[in-house]
């Protein structure tokens, strides 16, 4: 334990991401930027993202089921080949998961959990389990940008997730 809560295992080139709609069903509702954001991240990273059952459900759908996304959640987390969650987006819908979410399974099992926006409360959940989590970027709204990622959002990203030592000062970018 660091600072009194968990922190979850770094990532590593090759591993498995979870990539979750919490909130809303935004790689439908825009596939090519979800893709897009799914093609970037892995590239950055090296790592190969694989969909929850039902991040790609259609927006309409998601909103009338948060027991399926705080599912998604729950079986992500107690999945060994997984090691990262990350949110596909943020919205608005996540907080009415929290009747779902066993607070009991993330402090089991904890893994980065990464996405910012809605995806707060997921991080409030995090902590009120006693795990780390990561306020950054999405799938669709961070990775998914058009003209390429930044170089400074990947090296932070990188240096956070992806090693064991501090993370140091981050730079603005110039």
């Amino acid at each position: 334990m660091i600072g009194g809560r968990i922190k979850p295992k770094k990532l590593q080139s090759g591993d498995k991401v979870a990539a979750i709609s919490m909130s809303w069903g935004g790689p439908v509702t825009f596939p090519n930027r979800y893709e897009a954001g799914k093609r970037q991240l892995q590239e950055a990273l090296g790592v190969t993202v694989v969909e929850t059952p039902h991040a790609l459900h259609p927006a309409d759908w998601l909103e009338r089921n948060p027991r399926a996304r705080a599912d998604d959640l729950m079986e992500a987390l107690t999945d060994p080949s997984i090691k990262a969650i990350i949110a596909t987006i943020g919205g608005d819908d996540s907080i009415r998961l929290l009747p779902y979410v066993d607070l009991e399974v993330i402090r089991s099992n904890p893994k980065i959990v990464m996405g910012y926006s809605d995806t707060t409360v997921t991080h409030m959940a995090c902590l009120a389990a006693g795990v780390g989590s990561f306020y950054g970027p999405a799938i669709m709204a961070g990775f998914g940008e058009n003209g390429g990622l930044f170089p400074y959002m990947v090296d932070s990203v990188r240096r956070t997730l992806c090693s064991s030592a501090p993370v140091g000062t981050l730079e603005p970018n110039t």
